[in-house]
């Protein structure tokens, strides 16, 4: 296994546009990093590049320590697993998984014995004599991770491979994922769109955005920490409500006249994050945001109400328990808890800390 290393990394494109402004960043050995972001942002653009389907603008990247920046695809050592799968259809999931162990001069002894530990890892045993054409979407999946495991590289590639499986399907392949890349103990980068993707598979998660890094950490840090209004609307669902206040050292103020305990002191106007699952219920008071119920959607577990809030254009999302009856039209009252409120900084989006002061005044 290797550490993968980021040294100013970038990409242009021959007509001058910047794909990726030199990243640097450092993936531990056996490491699982989550890239998550909006179309565009840039992570297939570094997948591709870590493969060597991309030329490299600017910058080093090194697979241990050696530098593979000129090094084809195959030289790098790593594997990659693709959305569509990418599979053989005329070849038996056998001969799928072997091709690679084939071309590289394996013995056929050897490589049977490699696909067969392999199968059976992944539960493909009873399957090594079909065409894909015989398999349903998961079992393709586990082809296509089990001929990139047969070859123990030291690093695997994920691009978005889950999202043509369904939804109930996609929750399995992600636990299956996790078992082996930890059981495997290699080093994993893994792309995806899907934020409850990542939430669930990263050791640590890197929000991209317009080719850049937005924040890197933990699940957790980002969900609590987020260090923009991009982040914060990137991670967590439904999204993080954003409402417009004015900052008095540690009092807010909000268009409707409610004052709110400001988790940091700064002054002028600011941007105020809530999550839906921190808006808490409460008997009416003037502290309280007097909200309306616009829609209710329940989905079981919990309950999402779109509610509307005076002086913010946006319906507030608010997420209760499954049990609590809801009706659109309802009248509620709203406390946010003061230790999970952020704020933001309204021109620039980033996060204010108690030694920053708005820009807006």
């Amino acid at each position: 296994m290797a550490t993968l290393r980021l040294d100013g990394l970038k990409k242009t494109y021959p007509n001058g546009f910047v794909a990726l402004h030199g990243l640097d960043l450092t993936i531990d050995d056996g490491e699982l990093l989550v890239v998550v972001g909006p179309s565009g942002c840039g992570k297939s653009t570094l997948l591709r590049m870590l493969a060597g389907l991309e030329d490299i603008t600017e910058g080093s990247l090194y697979i241990g320590e050696k530098r593979v920046n000129e090094l084809e695809p195959v030289e790098r050592d790593i594997a990659m697993v693709f959305q569509n799968y990418a599979l053989y259809p005329h070849m038996s999931v056998a001969g799928n998984m072997e091709y690679a162990l084939k071309n590289r001069g394996i013995p056929k002894e050897e490589r049977r014995r490699k696909v067969e530990e392999t199968a059976r890892l992944i539960g493909l045993q009873d399957l090594l004599d079909r065409r894909p054409r015989q398999l349903s979407g998961g079992q393709r999946q586990r082809v296509a991770m089990g001929r990139a495991i047969v070859r123990e590289p030291q690093v695997f590639l994920f691009d978005e491979p889950l999202s043509n499986l369904d939804a109930k399907l996609r929750v399995q392949m992600r636990l299956e994922i996790r078992r082996l890349q930890k059981r495997l103990g290699v080093t994993a980068v893994y792309v995806t769109h899907d934020q409850v993707e990542a939430m669930t598979l990263a050791d640590r998660l890197i929000v991209m955005n317009e080719g850049r890094i937005e924040q890197l950490g933990t699940p957790m840090t980002l969900y609590e920490q987020p260090a923009s209004t991009f982040v914060a609307g990137f991670i967590g669902s439904p999204a993080m409500n954003f409402l417009n206040a004015n900052a008095d050292g540690d009092t807010l103020t909000l268009p409707c006249g409610s004052q709110l305990t400001s988790p940091v002191d700064v002054h002028g106007d600011i941007t105020l994050g809530i999550r839906p699952e921190h808006l808490v219920p409460v008997e009416e008071s003037p502290q309280a945001l007097t909200v309306q119920v616009e829609l209710v959607e329940p989905l079981g577990a919990d309950t999402l109400a779109y509610a509307t809030l005076a002086g913010q254009t946006e319906p507030l999302v608010v997420r209760f328990d499954g049990v609590r009856r809801l009706n659109e039209g309802d009248r509620l009252w709203l406390a946010p808890d003061r230790e999970r409120l952020h704020v933001f900084d309204p021109d620039h989006g980033h996060r204010l800390t108690t030694t920053e002061t708005s820009t807006t005044s």
